[in-house]
């Protein structure tokens, strides 16, 4: 679904239309070279706290993204971020989150996969890009991930009411943070997803049987 896809790759775009779908997912602000000025780090603290990530809007493959926590590392990750897109996104960071994905199929009756878990080396702030296409020697996938049923049942039926939110059609990852206390926030949808040797999409279907 060309629609679909083209407002799930602007993060802005995605995370107000799940919002109003009433789906959890992180606070944030959006930063443009017009209202820069106004978004200081000590702004950004006081809205988002210590700890943030720099996103640009339009980009995947975790391209541009920064994990923030002082003044110095925001200024250098808006300029980075800058040469990738001209609206940013300032997003509220979890500690130490688990992150988990999701596979979609269908259409007006779609289907989900049971959940995976990618585990990044404790030395890597998040799976970034190198870590999914540079060197993956040191990123675990857990196939199917364990977690409590509630949990499982929680972030299954978030994505299915973000997928249809959405309008998507044919099939999609969905990402997911989950915090220390189990608390799911949708993070991204992706309408192509990726079918390299390492991808989860398809290993996802493998375990449950499809």
């Amino acid at each position: 679904n060309i629609a679909a896809s083209a407002m799930s790759f602007d993060k802005d775009l995605t995370k107000k239309i799940i919002s109003q779908a009433g789906i959890r997912n992180t606070p944030y602000v959006v930063v443009t070279p017009e209202n820069r000025a106004d978004y200081s780090w000590s702004r950004i603290e006081e809205k988002l706290g210590n700890l943030t990530f720099v996103k640009p809007a339009k980009q995947g493959s975790s391209v541009g993204i920064h994990r923030v926590t002082n003044a110095e590392e925001y200024e250098k990750a808006l300029d980075d971020a800058f040469k990738y897109d001209y609206k940013i996104l300032v997003e509220q960071g979890i500690a130490n989150p688990q992150e988990i994905e999701i596979s979609i199929l269908g259409n007006e009756h779609p289907i989900a996969s049971k959940l995976g878990a990618v585990r990044v080396p404790k030395d890597d702030p998040f799976y970034d890009y190198e870590n999914k296409f540079v060197d993956a020697s040191g990123v675990v996938f857990e196939l199917p991930v364990k977690l409590p049923q509630y949990l499982v049942d929680e972030i299954t039926d978030m994505a299915l009411k973000a997928y249809k939110a959405l309008g998507m059609k044919g099939m999609a990852r969905i990402d997911f943070l989950v915090d220390s206390n189990n608390v799911p926030y949708l993070g991204e949808p992706n309408t192509l997803p990726g079918f390299t040797n390492i991808s989860l999409y398809p290993q996802m279907w493998e375990v449950s049987g499809i």
